[in-house]
């Protein structure tokens, strides 16, 4: 679970659904089904969505958690080197992991 902002591009904390749902709702609520009471949603899809048995929650339920969703893209490496091409032109690159 990463809670600081990325050194080097500066982004918002990245987590995971399921992070954020056990170490940041279920702490400021009490519970997973007082979460659920707050954001009007079933408890037991909360629940699949925490323990990644369901995906995309959907904008709405999103907005209400105060979430967006990022996508992020990172250059493969190379299967030679191991280095990536983009790393061989920068001195340095985000993973979105830092």
């Amino acid at each position: 679970m990463n809670t600081t902002p990325c050194p080097c591009c500066g982004a918002a904390p990245h987590w995971s659904l399921s992070d954020f749902i056990q170490y940041v709702l279920v702490p400021q609520h009490g519970s997973l089904r007082a979460v659920a009471r707050v954001l009007d949603v079933d408890p037991g899809y909360l629940s699949r969505l925490k323990s990644g048995d369901k995906g995309d929650p959907g904008e709405a339920l999103l907005r209400r958690m105060k979430l967006r969703r990022v996508v992020w893209y990172e250059p493969r490496r190379s299967a030679t080197s191991g280095v990536t091409d983009a790393a061989k032109t920068s001195d340095q690159t985000c993973n979105g992991d830092a």
